[in-house]
């Protein structure tokens, strides 16, 4: 089933009616396939652009001046800059996989204001990278309290209940720079941009290069990945994550996602394992809970046909396990090339 593209100018400024047609447009889509396509937003396309060009200039820094802020291989939420290697997708869904790697690193940031996981920056290499970020991960966290908000009109939810859950904000930027890289070695089935996986979020909104690669698994054909392109320069893809299944107990189910091969031209095709992959950059704003809140499965969502399938952790606790699985067996320092 083909993801839905929803203008979100009609949820931020239309008419009650067309608010709640789109709001239940939204929540189908999310069921249906774990995507959506969000087209006018409250991000303008030149922010989106930005993001971009900074995660460009970070990641052509030598491995060296990345290193003054590298992230800490820990279950605690990532901060800083994560080499190749330090962690693998496909333990989310196989975790005794530890032969399989992600061709991809990245660097993280948190809650502009946060204490208990301060974040990590390069200021004297990267000036205004900090600035920007900041104003960035507010933008991203207001479109997500604004989906929230449009999630508890299109589904039986009180008005409140799922944007109260995040606030203060927990949520973590994500710049991902995925080297160039040949079929070939993709093709050896020990590596992977991305292995399918869902994310343990609340959602993920996803902005991504023109490159390709990002692909959604069939609900109706489990196994079966479809290429979920960028159409335009202000889109914004979103998946539902693991913590919105949990809420739901199930009902609206985390979106399956990887990220394999582009779409090819038949030159391509014709060279085979020896074509080179172009570099593949993507920014991505993992939407969470407040640490202290459950995520176990909400009363709405519950009754004597579908009992409760999901305990009550708080979200930090969740996030720890998780992130523990991801890293896990991990490379514990750069390699050659980061």
């Amino acid at each position: 089933m083909a993801v839905a593209t929803i203008d979100f100018d009609r949820i931020l400024h239309g008419t009650e009616a067309s608010k709640a047609a789109a709001a239940q447009e939204l929540v189908e889509s999310f069921r249906s396939t774990g995507f959506v396509r969000l087209v006018n937003t409250s991000i303008p396309t030149s922010a989106i652009q930005q993001a971009e060009d900074w995660n460009h200039k970070f990641f052509k820094q030598e491995m060296g001046t990345k290193s003054k802020a590298v992230n800490v291989p820990s279950p605690n939420p990532q901060r800083g800059w994560s080499y190749l290697g330090a962690e693998s997708t496909a333990r989310l869904k196989n975790p005794g996989r530890l032969d399989l790697t992600d061709e991809k690193e990245h660097f993280d940031v948190g809650p502009p204001n946060d204490t208990s996981f301060p974040n990590k920056w390069l200021e004297d290499s990267l000036p205004g990278f900090q600035r920007f970020s900041e104003e960035f991960y507010d933008a991203c966290q207001t479109l997500c309290l604004q989906i929230m908000a449009a999630c508890e009109i299109g589904s039986p939810l009180p008005r409140g209940t799922l944007v109260n859950k995040c606030v203060p904000a927990a949520s973590e930027l994500r710049y991902n720079h995925y080297p160039a890289v040949s079929v070939g070695k993709l093709n050896q089935g020990k590596t992977r941009r991305g292995w399918p996986h869902t994310d343990f979020g609340i959602i993920t909104l996803l902005f991504q290069d023109s490159q390709g690669g990002l692909q959604y698994e069939d609900r109706g054909h489990p196994g079966r990945f479809l290429p979920l392109q960028r159409l335009s320069d202000d889109e914004v893809a979103v998946n539902i994550s693991d913590t919105f299944h949990r809420w739901s107990n199930g009902v609206i189910a985390g979106g399956v996602h990887q990220v394999g091969l582009p779409p090819l031209s038949e030159q391509q095709v014709r060279e085979g394992e020896g074509l080179v992959l172009p570099v593949r950059k993507s920014t991505v704003f993992f939407f969470k809970a407040h640490r202290d809140e459950m995520v176990g499965a909400l009363d709405s969502f519950v009754d004597e046909k579908r009992p409760k399938k999901y305990e009550d952790i708080t979200a930090l606790e969740f996030h720890k396990r998780m992130t523990d699985v991801l890293i896990k067996n991990s490379l514990t320092t750069p390699v050659a090339g980061s």
